[in-house]
């Protein structure tokens, strides 16, 4: 994305023959602009606009790869050549240039996004932006979407308008050490034969030891690599590789170029049709996009006739020229807008990418002439004799700059003022004791199951969002569970003693398996224990992304399914050691594929899955109940806005998870255990809401918030007592070993 360098050497362009570093230095050599470089530029900004507005073509994002080789290029060409020629780099010259071409234009858009957010979007999502402009400022965006586990291909109403952000920080932090080392590499091969070509071969193989580490993380956890630095530098060094090698590509006989040239951007263009998302990005799917892009660069074509290079022609050197302005407002503009445009008539038409798409190009001309090209130009950062004949008149990008810092930290400041503290604060009906008092009481059925039907009822008939506790914006803006049910449910389990709560003598245990949905009803099932006056304790068993049946699906990180068989063996080992009363199994209803022929399971097939397991545990407990998850359709990060009512986010029981219950109940009666209707809890009469008794249901499509579970424990009492089950008393039935 860094628009800097626009012309080259001839030696970078292909046209010089190798030179010893001594003649090299003693002479500069002229140079020549590179139009085909800037036609890349406008080729992988608009790849990137066309797969974030259209989701197509589906392997657009490997546009920011091509940008990546360009940086890597470009940067190495720079550097190299001034160590050639003066023996140095002058580190603080490459630094106040790398300042003044992104910082003002980057500082701009930072600050016009707050303003948008402040007045689309909801408190907590103002927030959060508001620390992604920060993060972004200091270039370190990669890192924070890294941490909160953002997932760049899950794109939503709820995503960043700031997420693209990511890409400007990690080339940042490559231009912070790459200048030491191009000059550490410059010392290493000085005084030897053919010192530009030793270099080329040592940078080739620190870019072979990147990728190897950028496997390495990817199939560890690719959502994470994707925005990582030591994930992505094979890329840039790659570019690197080629600018040290330019003197040998050279040599290629011209004729040979066009057709090189063509077969690269061939390669580009198919790989943004066929790289896939999520698994084996960036490494190694990223290699299609990146030999292709390098291959371009390296064998440059100038025809005499410019308009035979496709990249080389004024309108698409002129895109390229916008293009880091083009970038920054993009992305922005494509999530305010569609905000804008939520609840009116073509909010779900192409109307709102192509105004975004209109909007972006207007303000990337204005900041790139304004801004940019500027700020640019002018003698800020530069010592001050330079300052002094530049003029006063060049001081105005350092007003310009200052200005959107003062907007940004305005607008973060008023929004301080406001004072939504009590935003995360647990609500009151949530931490009642009330809610699970004697909850393990069969008799307490019909006014518990009464008293959250009246709930939901009232929740469907509002015609505006109330206030929640926690908000539906912190809700929707990157909810996260209690830490210790989080531990329990990773990867690596923590033992029995970290994963059981409630009395340790208490006569009467439950045990609950299964995927993620399990994970949600760990709060409900913590409420009975502690709710039990020492009664009963409560082991979680279940993993994210594993649910418990007997064949394996795609669902999760590389790291989860590798993970994934050898928890679900422990669970059962734990299941015999506990010999609990009642063992619950959760999982989810929504069609994952198998990993045996990647095809969605079917309602039969997933009952024949969970029956060996079923084999396994029943005769370790006195009751086995297979509770429903909750119905999922209407995902709360896409339909919630505050601009919108409450009756966008409605959920109906789709026909899959009835179908779904419908095997489920057959195979519990199978093995003399219950399925448990979970409608009652989140629906009435099919429909069900997205807010109950003054807090969010659920923070995505299918999962529901901790502070919910605990408030439906009553009633899930109730519904295993409508079933002739008692949780204090679930071995009445008969007792086992």
């Amino acid at each position: 994305m860094d628009p800097d360098t626009q012309t080259l050497t001839r030696a970078e362009s292909g046209r010089r023959r190798s030179r010893s570093s001594a003649t090299t230095r003693s002479a500069t050599a002229p140079t020549v602009k590179r139009l085909d470089l800037q036609g890349l530029r406008a080729l992988a900004v608009g790849l990137v606009i066309l797969n974030h507005a259209f989701e197509w073509p589906a392997g657009g994002f490997v546009g920011v790869d091509i940008f990546f080789v360009i940086s890597g290029f470009l940067m190495t060409s720079l550097l190299y050549r001034e160590y050639e020629r003066s023996g140095t780099i002058r580190f603080s010259a490459f630094y106040r240039r790398r300042i003044r071409r992104l910082i003002p234009a980057s500082a701009t858009v930072i600050a016009v996004t707050i303003a948008g957010a402040f007045a689309l979007f909801g408190p907590g999502r103002f927030l959060s932006t508001v620390w992604d402009g920060v993060a972004a400022l200091f270039f370190v965006s990669n890192w924070r979407f890294a941490a909160v586990q953002t997932d760049y291909f899950a794109q939503g109403a709820q995503t960043s308008p700031l997420q693209h952000y990511w890409s400007l920080s990690l080339e940042e932090q490559y231009y912070l050490v790459w200048p030491i080392a191009v000059l550490v590499l410059g010392l290493l091969v000085a005084g030897r034969h053919r010192p530009r070509v030793l270099a080329a071969a040592l940078c080739l193989v620190v870019t072979a030891g990147l990728f190897l580490v950028a496997l390495q993380l990817t199939e560890a956890d690719s959502a994470t690599a994707y925005f990582i630095t030591p994930a992505r530098l094979w890329e840039l060094s790659i570019g690197s590789t080629v600018a040290l090698c330019m003197p040998l590509f050279d040599r290629l006989p011209s004729m040979w170029r066009p057709s090189i040239m063509l077969l690269s951007l061939a390669g580009m263009i198919t790989a943004a049709v066929i790289t896939p998302s999520g698994a084996g990005f960036p490494a190694p799917w990223a290699l299609v996009a990146v030999i292709s892009t390098a291959v371009f660069i390296a064998f440059p074509w100038q025809p005499r006739r410019a308009w035979l290079n496709p990249l080389a022609n004024p309108v698409v050197s002129h895109v390229g020229d916008i293009s880091y302005s083009l970038y920054l407002w993009h992305f922005p503009a494509l999530i305010l807008i569609a905000e804008a445009f939520r609840g009116l008539p073509g909010e779900k038409t192409a109307i709102p990418a192509v105004v975004s798409i209109v909007i972006a190009f207007g303000l990337s001309e204005v900041s790139y002439r304004y801004v940019e090209e500027t700020v640019r130009k002018s003698a800020w950062l530069e010592p001050r004799r330079k300052r002094r004949m530049a003029g006063r008149s060049r001081a105005k990008p350092l007003i310009v700059l200052a200005a959107s810092a003062v907007t940004a930290a305005a607008l973060a400041l008023a929004f301080i003022a406001d004072d939504r503290a009590t935003d995360r604060e647990p609500s009151a009906a949530a931490t009642a004791p009330s809610q699970t008092a004697d909850v393990l009481d069969p008799g307490a059925d019909r006014p518990a199951l009464d008293s959250l039907s009246a709930e939901l009822a009232t929740a469907l008939t509002a015609k505006s969002w109330p206030e929640l506790s926690p908000s539906m914006d912190s809700a929707v803006a990157g909810y996260e569970r209690d830490d210790a049910t989080i531990a329990c449910s990773n990867q690596v389990f923590p033992g029995l003693g970290s994963c059981t709560w409630g009395a340790a003598d208490a006569p009467h245990s439950v045990a609950i398996v299964g995927d993620s949905i399990s994970v949600g009803y760990v709060a409900m099932l913590r409420a009975l224990a502690d709710g039990s006056n020492g009664q009963l304790t409560v082991s979680t068993l279940g993993m994210y992304a594993c649910p418990f049946v007997d064949f394996e699906t795609t669902n999760g990180e590389a790291s989860f399914k590798r993970a994934c068989p050898g928890r679900k063996g422990q669970a059962i080992d734990n299941i015999a050691e506990l010999k609990p009363d009642v063992v619950i199994v959760s999982n989810t209803y929504i069609p994952l594929n198998k990993t045996s022929d990647g095809a969605p399971f079917t309602p039969d097939e997933y009952a024949a899955g969970l029956r060996p397991f079923l084999e396994r545990i029943t005769p370790n407990t006195g009751k086995v109940l297979l509770l429903a998850p909750p119905p999922a359709e209407k995902d709360v990060r896409e339909c919630y806005s505050p601009r919108t009512g409450p009756n966008a986010c409605i959920t109906t029981v789709p026909s899959r998870w009835k179908a779904m219950g419908k095997a489920e109940a057959a195979l519990a009666a199978e093995f003399g255990g219950a399925w448990i209707d979970s409608r009652h809890l989140f629906c009435v009469k099919s429909k069900c809401p997205a807010f109950a008794s003054g807090m969010p249901i659920k923070f995505d499509h299918i999962h529901h918030t901790e502070e919910y579970s605990r408030h439906i424990a009553a009633g899930f009492v109730a519904l295993v007592a409508q079933q002739g089950i008692g949780l204090a008393g679930a071995q009445e039935d008969g007792e086992h070993e």
